[in-house]
């Protein structure tokens, strides 16, 4: 274990597997991510919470297949394990020893999510990848990384997503939408912004777990997060 060293959960979303332009599976910016965390490795460790949006969201595709949604969530969950996999495999490519999880029961795929897994691993020095989600329909993997941040006993986590901040409203849809750099969970919650479900929020203003979200896709947007506090939004 780091002596002195910052713990960060990181929040991926599914499409950092996916090729901006084209939406086809890419591996370039996975391999970036795992370059930039191995650059910090004498200063912060990370755990890694992934989407599965880039496969299958039991929001939406379940949706559209009419899936009982308690279904639909389960597909999405092992979405998610399959991201897991995938992202492990091309980190250790790059040099970075990883311990995947599954909330899942898969023996064959990850170890079973405990506080004596969890210990072992950092012990170890490895980077912690949780996957499966809660391991329970109904949570997003937003709620997902405030639980997997509280029990690594994280600083922060931080959410790596298509948008360089939190806004006032989606600004892909509405061209008023302002840029927070900073904001409370109360302001979060009241205003119903859709950065982070609810649950997650209430979560993490519960624990006092900040939040910072930011655009996974910015040039070096880990090295940014690291060095610049003003790198994206911050909700505490």
């Amino acid at each position: 274990m780091l002596m002195n060293s910052i713990t960060i959960l990181l929040k991926l979303t599914g499409e950092v597997l996916l090729h901006q332009n084209t939406q086809k599976l890419n591996d370039s910016l996975v391999r970036s991510i795992a370059r930039q965390i191995k650059q910090l490795e004498s200063t912060h460790r990370f755990g890694i919470v992934i989407g599965g949006g880039n496969f299958f969201r039991g929001s939406v595709q379940g949706t559209v297949l009419k899936l009982t949604p308690s279904i639909g969530h389960q597909i999405g969950m092992l979405a998610t394990m399959m991201n897991g996999l995938i992202i492990k495999d091309l980190f250790e490519q790059e040099g970075l020893s990883s311990t995947l999880f599954c909330a899942v029961p898969a023996s064959e795929i990850g170890a079973p999510i405990s506080h004596q897994t969890i210990e072992n691993a950092l012990v170890h020095k490895k980077l912690l990848i949780f996957t499966g989600g809660t391991g329970n329909p109904f949570f997003t993997t937003d709620t997902t990384a405030i639980l997997r941040g509280l029990q690594i006993n994280a600083t922060q986590v931080w959410k790596g997503t298509t948008v360089d901040g939190i806004y006032t409203a989606d600004p892909k849809k509405d061209p008023c939408a302002q840029r927070l750099s900073t904001l409370s969970y109360d302001q979060a919650l009241m205003e119903k912004m859709g950065i982070m479900d609810a649950t997650a929020i209430a979560l993490a203003r519960q624990h006092r777990l900040p939040i910072r979200v930011f655009n996974i896709f910015h040039d070096q947007a880990i090295i940014c997060a690291a060095e610049d506090q003003s790198f994206g939004s911050t909700m505490s």
